[in-house]
């Protein structure tokens, strides 16, 4: 598959950021720069063609967009590392590269992130946990991995084989999680919760 290259810059207050954008196509490089521009908490950004040297910051954004980890290795961070975690500074600010990456994926930033694995440097997405959720094949940061990466296009059966779950199991998760996420809304957009519906007489 060919790909596209891109130069998006990202603007928050007086500081700018340049970073490359690899892509399949415009409309794909497009959502790689809202979400680029949601996890540096920019205020606006612009889609250039052109190609400009990748950084660090944008190879990780790369691999993100093409779900290109591994479950089973470590991605280790080659950048900053402040006060023991991996971190980047741009924009006239620093971020730890973990709530950045859950930014991206657009996942609940209610959750703390915490690496399960020993390495102090990676940076790997499978190798972040969230919450644990009882009862479940999926622990809530894995329910939270897998929404966020099905919402990049990545098929069940590769979210299946990276969290070490059965097919069945991404697709019951999914669903569940589809269906929880339109009754609130409903709830939301009715006013009826709490509410008993007075009968015709």
């Amino acid at each position: 598959m060919s790909t596209e290259n891109y130069t998006l810059r990202v603007y928050r207050n007086d500081s700018k950021i340049k970073l490359s954008v690899c892509a399949n196509d415009h409309g794909h490089a497009q959502a790689q720069a809202i979400d680029i521009t949601r996890s540096l908490a920019g205020d606006r950004f612009e889609l250039l063609y052109g190609e400009i040297e990748e950084s660090l910051l944008a190879e990780l954004y790369r691999r993100l967009a093409y779900s290109d980890f591994s479950s089973k290795e470590c991605f280790d961070w080659h950048g900053s590392i402040t006060n023991g975690v991996p971190a980047v500074y741009a924009l006239g600010r620093r971020y730890y590269v973990r709530p950045l990456i859950q930014s991206y994926l657009d996942m609940d930033r209610d959750r703390i992130v915490k690496n399960t694995c020993s390495c102090t440097e990676c940076i790997n997405p499978y190798h972040n946990n969230y919450l644990s959720a009882k009862n479940s094949k999926l622990s809530c940061g894995d329910l939270q991995m897998a929404l966020a990466f099905r919402s990049q296009g990545v098929s069940v059966k590769q979210i299946a084989k990276a969290l070490k779950v059965h097919r069945t199991t991404i697709y019951k998760s999914l669903k569940n999680a589809h269906h929880a996420s339109r009754s609130e809304n409903q709830r939301d957009s009715d006013g009826s919760r709490g509410r008993r519906t007075p009968s015709a007489r």
